[in-house]
């Protein structure tokens, strides 16, 4: 049975690949994640309405969420500026990766990651995230430093120009870019 104490321990101080091997064994029993996800969130439903991400363990050198992305979501491209491990226990993210050209960005590929896979993000990746499907997208999001604190970048979604991040900015580009879809 999964247990979040013992995931986050056992990422402590461990490079992306390990953590890697250690989510992908995780995901094994995607049942068990989610109940242990779901006990350890008891009375916070993140399931419902703008992405949310429930705060599990937080260091300057480990981040570690359990990330609620709702159905039809897309975010503006955006970076981390540290590694990042992602694991999908229910649902499907797919990843649009960027490169830097000129003064905005241009396209670099893309990859799907379903229930039990796990994408490795470098330091300097550049991606936008969404959720194709009907049902809320549930992941485990393991980061290498403190998420919260980084000084990241932004891109409009709509002019392709580079800003600081900021929350309310970019749930502002969220809602516009959830609107077109209608």
């Amino acid at each position: 049975m999964f247990n979040v104490n013992e995931f986050v321990k056992a990422c402590q101080g461990q490079k992306p690949g390990t953590i890697k091997e250690i989510l992908t064994e995780a995901l094994r029993d995607p049942e068990g994640v989610t109940k242990a996800l779901t006990d350890l969130g008891a009375g916070k439903d993140v399931s419902h309405g703008a992405m949310g991400d429930m705060l599990i363990h937080r260091a300057p050198d480990l981040t570690v969420l359990k990330a609620a992305v709702p159905p039809k979501f897309k975010s503006p491209p955006h970076n981390h500026l540290m590694w990042a491990v992602i694991g999908v226990y229910d649902g499907q993210e797919n990843n649009y990766f960027y490169r830097r050209s000129g003064n905005g960005l241009e396209a670099a590929g893309g990859k799907q990651v379903r229930q039990s896979d796990v994408l490795v993000l470098g330091e300097d990746v550049i991606h936008a995230i969404e959720n194709p499907l009907d049902h809320t997208l549930f992941a485990i999001h393991v980061y290498g430093g403190d998420l919260p604190a980084a000084p990241r970048r932004m891109w409009n979604p709509f002019t392709m120009r580079e800003e600081a991040f900021d929350f309310q900015t970019m749930r502002g580009y969220v809602q516009k870019m959830m609107e077109q879809q209608q």
